[in-house]
Formats: C-alpha cells, sequence, structure tokens
C-alpha cells in the first residue's frame, strides 16, 4: 500500500535522508561554492555595518580597514603605564648589565658610575608614572630628581671615561636646583620645563666631551657621543613641548605628541649607552694589549719587532714616493760598567733618561726602538744623511750633558751613533741598518761620545766583521 504525500514528507523528517556517498560529497561541494558565493553580499553588508557603528573604530578609515577597534568595541591605544613600566624595566636591565661588568673588573668605574644612573631612571619613571596615577605631587618631585640625577651621573661618567676630573657635586647640582625651583611658588607651573632642561643640559655636555675627548679612536666612542646627542636633542623638543603649552606641566603626554618621542627615544638611549660602554672599554682593554705587545716595557718606545715591522712600512712607503730615508743606531757606552758600579735601578733610570732626550728631538713622523739592552734605532722618513746626523748629534750631546748625575751618582753618561741613509730608499731594512751599525762601530773606535756618517766604501770592508766596543 503507498502512502500520501505529505505521509512521505513527514517520513523523511522523523526518520532523515539517507543519503548515498556520491549524493554526500555533492552536498558537500554544493554546501562551500553557495558559501563562496555569499561572501561578496556578506563583505559589503560588514562594510555598510561597519561604517554605520563608526563610533567603535577611531576614524571611519580604520572602520573600513578592521583597524584601531578592539573585541568590545572601545578605540584601541597603547597603554601608557604599561609603556612607562616597560621603560623602567629597560633602563633598570641596562643598569644591572653596567653593574655586571663592572663587577667583573672594578677598574672601570664608569660602569658603576652609568649603572648608578640608569636604575636612578628606571626609579624615577615609576614615580612618575605613580605621580600621575594617584595624583601626588610628591611622587611627580622625586620623579625629576630622579631623572635629572641620571642625567648628572651619564655627564659625570663620560668625563670619567677619558680620566678627566669631575665632581658628585657637579653631578648633583641639577637636582639640587631642582629641589630649589621647586620651592619657588612662581616656578612651580614649570617645573616640569627645568627638570627636562636640566637634563638637557647635562646630555648635551656629555655628547661634547665624549666628542672632544676621542684621543683613543674607537668605534664604540661614536654611538655613545650620537646617543648622547640625540637624547639631548630629544629633550630640548619635549622642553619646548611643555613650554608653549602643548603638553601640560601636570598631564601625562599623548604617545603621539610631540613629545611622545622621548617615550621610545629613552629605551633606546638607556640600552645603546649600556651596550657601548661595555664595548668601548673592551676596545680599550684590546687597544691596550696590543700596545703592550708592541712596547719595550721599561722605556715606553717600540720594541725590537714593532721597530723592525713598522720600519719596514716606513722605507716601503719612501721608496714609493721617491723620498730618501736615514736610519740612526745608538749604542750607550760602557753601559755595563754603569750597571756593575751603580747598581741596575740606577742603570734603567739611564735608559729611561736617553729615551726622553731622544723622544724630545725626534720628529713625531720618525720611529724609534729599543733593539737591544741598550742599543737603540731610528727611522727618519724624507730626512737626508746631513739632517739626520745633525739630530743624532744633538742628542748625543743632550743625553752628555742631562746624564753627569743620575741619582746623586757621578754616572758621566755618553751614547755612540752611526748615520746610514738611502736616497731613493731602494736599499732593504737591513742593508741600512748594517750600515749604521759599521758607522757606530767606528764612533766607538774612535774614542766613543761621537756620531759617524755611514760610507759604502768603508762598510763593505766592516760590515761582514764588525766587533762591538763596549
Amino acid at each position: 500500500m503507498s502512502l500520501s504525500l505529505p505521509t512521505e514528507i513527514g517520513a523523511i523528517v522523523a526518520n532523515g535522508i539517507r543519503e548515498t556517498p556520491e549524493e554526500k560529497i555533492y552536498a558537500a561541494y554544493m554546501g562551500q561554492y553557495r558559501e563562496a558565493a555569499s561572501r561578496p553580499r556578506k563583505a559589503k553588508h560588514h562594510k555598510r555595518e561597519t561604517l554605520r557603528r563608526g563610533s567603535a573604530y577611531s576614524s571611519p578609515e580604520d572602520a573600513f580597514n578592521g583597524l584601531g577597534a578592539t573585541a568590545n568595541g572601545l578605540p584601541m591605544t597603547l597603554d601608557l603605564p604599561t609603556l612607562s613600566v616597560m621603560q623602567s624595566f629597560a633602563m633598570a636591565l641596562a643598569g644591572a648589565l653596567l653593574f655586571f661588568y663592572w663587577a667583573q673588573n672594578r677598574r672601570m668605574t664608569v660602569l658603576a658610575v652609568w649603572g648608578t644612573a640608569h636604575l636612578s631612571a628606571s626609579l624615577g619613571i615609576i614615580a612618575l608614572t605613580l605621580g600621575y596615577a594617584l595624583r601626588q605631587p610628591l611622587w611627580s618631585a622625586a620623579a625629576g630628581v630622579f631623572l635629572t640625577s641620571q642625567a648628572g651621573l651619564m655627564w659625570k661618567g663620560a668625563r670619567d671615561i677619558d680620566r678627566r676630573p669631575a665632581s658628585y657635586l657637579l653631578a648633583f647640582a641639577g637636582p639640587a636646583a631642582l629641589i630649589a625651583a621647586g620651592s619657588v611658588p612662581i616656578l612651580r607651573g614649570v617645573i616640569s620645563s627645568i627638570s627636562i632642561g636640566i637634563g638637557v643640559v647635562y646630555s648635551l655636555l656629555a655628547a661634547a666631551t665624549l666628542y672632544f675627548g676621542k684621543t683613543d679612536r674607537l668605534f664604540a666612542r661614536w654611538p655613545l657621543v650620537g646617543l648622547n646627542a640625540v637624547h639631548g636633542v630629544g629633550l630640548l623638543i619635549g622642553m619646548y613641548s611643555t613650554f608653549i603649552g602643548s603638553t601640560g606641566q601636570d598631564a601625562v603626554p599623548a604617545l603621539w605628541s610631540l613629545f611622545g618621542f622621548i617615550y621610545f627615544e629613552t629605551t633606546v638611549y638607556a640600552l645603546g649607552t649600556a651596550v657601548f660602554a661595555i664595548a668601548l672599554f673592551k676596545e680599550r682593554d684590546e687597544a691596550a694589549t696590543l700596545a703592550l705587545s708592541r712596547t719595550d716595557a721599561l722605556t715606553g718606545i717600540a720594541n725590537r719587532a714593532h721597530f723592525l715591522d713598522t720600519a719596514e712600512h716606513t722605507l716601503q712607503r719612501c721608496r714609493r714616493d721617491g723620498m730618501p730615508a736615514s736610519v740612526v743606531m745608538f749604542d750607550l757606552d760602557r753601559f755595563k760598567s754603569i750597571n756593575d758600579q751603580f747598581g741596575h735601578a740606577v742603570g734603567d733610570t739611564v735608559l729611561q733618561k736617553f729615551c726622553e732626550m731622544t723622544c724630545a728631538v725626534l720628529r713625531p713622523q720618525d720611529l724609534f726602538g729599543r733593539i737591544g739592552g741598550e742599543e737603540f734605532a731610528v727611522i727618519m722618513p724624507g730626512c737626508g744623511i746631513e739632517a739626520a746626523y745633525a739630530r743624532a748629534d744633538r742628542i748625543r750631546s743632550s743625553f752628555a750633558e742631562s746624564s753627569r748625575f743620575v741619582g746623586g751618582q757621578p754616572v758621566k753618561g755618553t751614547v755612540s751613533g752611526g748615520v746610514a741613509m738611502s736616497e731613493t730608499s731602494a736599499e732593504a731594512l737591513d742593508v741600512l741598518l748594517k750600515l749604521a751599525d759599521a758607522a757606530l762601530y767606528e764612533a766607538k773606535g774612535d774614542g766613543r761620545n761621537r756620531v759617524k756618517r755611514a760610507s759604502w766604501e768603508a762598510a763593505a770592508d766592516n760590515v761582514s766583521n764588525v766587533f762591538r766596543v763596549a
């Protein structure tokens, strides 16, 4: 018996439709197609709806692009208290990093000074945030003291980097001036501008100190100069913003205001100065180690290896430019007897005195080195033999005059020298040294305390069998 149409429909609803696998695949495909086809219409509807409810966005453009809104329909902005906490954390991290490296090498007192500065700034930002949040002027005043203390300590640290004296009284003069200004009723209305102005002065002074103290030519110095200069300019912009009234003296500056640059710059400043201060001292230690490997410890002049290496390069440059070059060999007379009679301490003083006298006579481009115990050499680029001879004889006479008495002892120290020259620097360094050594041998043989010019003919006879006389 067949069922009526309504009965069939009721049975389908009650029992569900039994689909074959092929029908299920087809239904799924059609469902995806219908969904894709309906998307443009939904997007247009969404656009109309979001433009109609534009109050949930910061602008119609943001509403169209889905920007500037949160899930609850409120405008999305960066949370300034959270940003301030992040600033404080970054500065505390910079300070802790500096203290960590200072604990490993207590000679680097600058790291401790700058570490204290960044920790002070960290406390200042926390106090500033609490002052605005709690509306407590005492917290804001403490923030000003902490932040100006950071600026003063950064200036002192910049002075200490180049071993220039800077007292803590001057470093804390800024915070003291801020406290004094806060006690004057007429100045309380511009106290924020005064606080920022103090930071401007200290930061620009720190940048100038680092720039004009560049005696070591270290790469890490330049980022420190730039960071302090940019920080000073950033604070100057902030001071201008508060002074003209675009940022209230007691208001929280907006993130995208003229003052807002400082929110991000101070974080970069703290982390950057910490990293590059550590890099500066690492560079300085490496440079000192390199200089120590090139320098004679007793006299402070070039040691044998460094002299020979640098003199060879100097001679190559003279050869390339077609300039003459002169070489002088010096040997202190009867130095062994000075050590035996007066002691090694007096002998060391004699060596140091000779080096001081020689360095005072030589030109900046001349290279002076210690070749052996009491034996020294000089290379004079661009110098003819007569000029080199005159300079060597001046060294000899000055040393003889100043070494009559050393440490109260009648030392009567003298020196002998030999000078050799190449017109075009075509000869190798070892050849010129042998020529100068042969002339020195001749000066020793003629009675010491004199300087002789090398001659190529005499050198050919003597250079192979030189027997040095003390």
